[in-house]
């Protein structure tokens, strides 16, 4: 299992994904794909706010029939280290399931707060979690 940046929206083959990278693409997001055998599995974008030492995740997505494979687990991981790597103190994003039928947004909630995500207590809507800088992880 690995992830991808991609730089063009018909670079993604799965028309789900190719679909949610044409809504979720503007300038300054980066978008990844992940993939289980050579196969498109997941979706993530991603935008850094230098100013604000700021990284939002705009989106997640895992496919219907990858989900429980570890794939949400390597975009979350993706997005942390691309956060780090721009030197964001903290990452953002809103816990919304785009598949109310299988996942609602408290489930998703609390797979986000086992990650180390918390709650924005000035906007309940938005999750965030602390990143450490290289210095204070040691490296």
């Amino acid at each position: 299992m690995n992830s991808v940046k991609i730089e063009e929206t018909h670079v993604v083959d799965h028309p789900l994904l190719r679909e949610r990278v044409a809504k979720g693409k503007r300038p300054g997001t980066k978008e990844f794909v992940a993939f289980i055998d050579g196969v498109e599995a997941g979706l993530l974008i991603f935008e850094h706010f230098p100013n604000y030492s700021l990284g939002i995740v705009y989106e997640i997505y895992v496919l219907r029939e990858f989900r429980e494979q570890g794939v949400g687990n390597l975009l979350l991981a993706r997005a942390e280290a691309v956060a780090l790597d721009s030197e964001c103190k903290t990452l953002r994003l809103m816990a919304r399931s785009l598949d109310q039928k299988v996942t609602n947004d408290e489930t998703l909630a609390s797979w986000y707060s086992r990650k180390g995500f918390d709650r924005d207590v000035s906007d309940p809507g938005w999750m965030q979690k602390g990143l450490a800088s290289a210095s204070t992880r040691g490296g």
